[in-house]
């Protein structure tokens, strides 16, 4: 077996932001660096005492030479131990280096390469990662309906003592809870249809949607978001339903962001679309708009953007013929089911395929699945391996076996099979168990053996 230094000859290999030099030999003219062994010097430097926190050694390392208190070359020059951690000598003692306060470096040595032959140890490295955090979108029902009275009005915490509030509010309430809880894990932003200029009319006017997202996805974004959306009491929101629209403005930010970052919406609304871009009323409000599904399906079918599909207590009825704003002849059920199959991410029921919710408790509950499943299972690596079939990886204690199909399959994968192995993905009952552990352990061996 080769050492990890001597097969890279001298390159970093860089894990989760961290550069870990192993092995390589000090800058030519840099007289107090330790040069690390090569395979032309088979007895590795042998290290006694401890490295303290702050990376001051206590103790002495010495080679072949023996020199007591100092590390030497085998041409006898004088250097210092390098700081900010520990090593493992030929023995193949194991020993941390504590590279920050989410995760920690392992540097082990193999103790069945003999240094007879000639080779150093083979290094073994183990960092415990974390996943990379999706980018989500909320777009988020605005229209004059979510505070109507009395229909904007439901009983939120399903007891009919209590006086009920509008939907708004409990909308707000919980895309509180949500964004709170999920902070530091999804990056959020956040989308209103229609916007806040949308007008009380049977006009375009009340269908006007910003060409940008409200808020735009960022990391740690709760603060924000709670302050770029209507509070929860308020009851002056108006305006139609221009579902495409919303979703549209959102679909747009999202493509501006990395492909390689998980993406996703998720759509919360209480009516059935309208506003549809061109009509002109009665059309505009009294008609379906159906290429909303078609957009959502393009979504992710073309760019593997899933849309979340959540109704607020959305009744399994079809619409009558009445000039009230609301499309005529339509099933708003139905067409949320469709939608929420179009958008990749259908509830498993054979009924109800989109989460519907009749007060704030379920609307909190289908939020928080929601969230969970968008959590993103896949790892990144800052370098690829320079051995990936020697690699092994570790969730909640429980070695995760490395698969040939994340799709059908329980285990893990290179994200590119092909390489470059620069991230991996954990599939199936493992990624259900990263999700709860929030990280996995990865060790990296010298060689697949």
């Amino acid at each position: 077996m080769r050492s990890v230094a001597s097969s890279l000859g001298c390159s970093s290999l860089i894990l989760t932001a961290l550069l870990l030099q192993v092995g390589c030999p000090a800058e030519s003219g840099d007289s107090d660096a330790t040069t690390a062994p090569t395979a032309s010097m088979p007895t590795l430097p042998t290290l006694s005492g401890t490295t303290t926190e702050t990376g001051t050694t206590a103790g002495t390392v010495t080679d072949s030479s023996a020199t007591t208190g100092t590390a030497t070359e085998s041409s006898g020059s004088q250097g210092t131990e390098p700081t900010g951690g520990t090593t493992a000598d030929s023995s193949g003692t194991t020993m941390s280096i504590d590279t920050s306060s989410t995760g920690s470096t392992t540097v082990s040595s193999d103790p069945s390469a003999s240094s007879t032959t000639g080779e150093p140890p083979c290094d073994v490295i183990e960092a415990t990662l974390k996943p990379v955090v999706p980018n989500m979108v909320l777009v988020l029902d605005k229209s004059g309906s979510m505070v109507a009275n009395p229909a904007g009005f439901w009983d939120h915490d399903a007891d009919v003592n209590t006086p009920k509030i509008t939907r708004w509010n409990s909308l707000y309430q919980v895309v509180k809870l949500v964004v709170t809880d999920y902070n530091d894990s999804i990056n959020f932003g956040a989308n209103l249809f229609p916007s806040t200029m949308a007008m009380k009319a049977y006009t375009a006017a009340a269908c006007v949607v910003n060409a940008n997202v409200e808020i735009p996805v960022a990391a740690l974004n709760k603060d924000a978001i709670l302050n770029g959306i209507p509070q929860a009491g308020d009851t002056s929101l108006v305006g139609g339903t221009p579902t495409f629209s919303g979703v549209t403005a959102a679909l747009n930010h999202l493509k501006t962001l990395d492909p390689a970052v998980p993406r996703a919406i998720l759509l919360v609304t209480d009516g059935a679309a309208n506003c549809a871009v061109g009509a002109a009323p009665p059309p505009l409000f009294e008609s379906y708009d159906q290429a909303l599904h078609t957009l959502v399906e393009s979504a992710w079918t073309n760019d593997k953007i899933p849309t979340y599909v959540v109704g607020i207590d959305t009744k399994d009825v079809v619409s009558g013929n009445t000039q009230d704003g609301n499309p005529n002849g339509t099933n708003s059920f139905v067409k949320l089911n469709e939608l929420a199959v179009q958008g990749g991410k259908p509830k498993d029921d054979p009924n109800e395929k989109f989460y519907n919710a009749v007060n704030q408790i379920q609307l909190k509950a289908a939020l928080d699945v929601i969230a969970k499943d968008a959590l993103s299972c896949i790892i990144p690596l800052a370098e690829p391996p320079f051995f990936p079939e020697g690699t092994k990886v570790i969730v909640g204690g429980k070695e995760v076996p490395k698969v040939m199909d994340c799709t059908m399959e329980n285990g893990w994968v290179y994200t590119n099979p092909m390489g470059p192995y620069d991230a991996i993905e954990l599939c199936g009952t493992a990624c259900s168990d990263l999700k709860i552990s929030k990280e996995a352990d990865v060790q990296f061996f010298c060689d697949a053996g």
